[in-house]
């Protein structure tokens, strides 16, 4: 009671708006950063979707592997699922919590994906490393941000067994073949990580990434998980779908 009794004291004081409209927020039972109008703006991803890449359709296909967004490609994790499109709020929502640091939105992030995606509860969280030049420049890493908000809301352990051994150009702008190539060797086990974490390699480990537009950097994590971990139940998670 005293905490909500502080909350409404502070909303007085210093009252929130919505992040996506500017909205004065007023409902202190909703979400903290984004109003009922913007939240229905997000096109969540529901069944049926592909049960391989994660990609929205509506012909569900049991006999079929993949879709037409996946067919013929190869990936080393066993399937990804992605929370929403990225297009209208939803790529607002990505665009500030990866360009303008827009932590304060990450207790509204780690809520919908408790709501829409409750199979991740209790999973073991590994996000995607950013190379130490980037960070640097950032300030944070998106993925550990939002690995972090998913393991608070749903009691996930985040474990960063990987690290980013090579700097590669930002994956924006390139094609398909570009993108697999040029995070080609980009990752690398951390030994001391696995060890300190007590990972069985009979694990199912789940990679965290903001992003998914064709998987080619959650391929060459999944790899060298698969390669120099022994990991064999890799699947993925993202925020949004490009």
């Amino acid at each position: 009671m005293a905490i909500i009794d502080l909350r409404s004291i502070l909303d007085l004081a210093w009252p929130r708006s919505c992040f996506g409209c500017g909205t004065a927020l007023t409902n202190r039972n909703g979400f903290l950063h984004i109003c009922q109008n913007c939240l229905r703006r997000i096109d969540f991803i529901l069944p049926p979707f592909c049960h391989r890449c994660g990609c929205p359709h509506f012909e569900e296909n049991r006999h079929a592997v993949g879709c037409g967004a996946c067919a013929g490609r190869d990936f080393a994790f066993l399937s990804c699922r992605s929370l929403f499109e990225l297009r209208d709020v939803g790529r607002r929502l990505v665009h500030e919590l990866k360009f303008r640091a827009g932590h304060h939105l990450l207790p509204d992030i780690g809520r919908m994906v408790a709501e829409f995606c409750p199979e991740l509860a209790g999973k073991i969280l590994v996000p995607v490393p950013l190379h130490w030049r980037r960070r640097w420049l950032r300030g944070f890493n998106q993925s550990m941000c939002i690995s972090q908000a998913l393991a608070k809301e749903l009691h996930c352990r985040v474990c960063p067994l990987l690290r980013r051994v090579r700097h590669t150009r930002t994956q924006v702008g390139l094609s398909q073949q570009q993108r697999r190539s040029n995070v080609v060797g980009a990752f690398s086990i951390n030994p001391s990580a696995i060890k300190k974490n007590c990972i069985a390699r009979e694990e199912e480990l789940i990679l965290v990434d903001d992003v998914f537009t064709t998987g080619s950097t959650l391929h060459a994590c999944a790899e060298a998980l698969a390669a120099e971990g022994g990991f064999v139940r890799i699947r993925a998670f993202t925020l949004a779908r490009a």
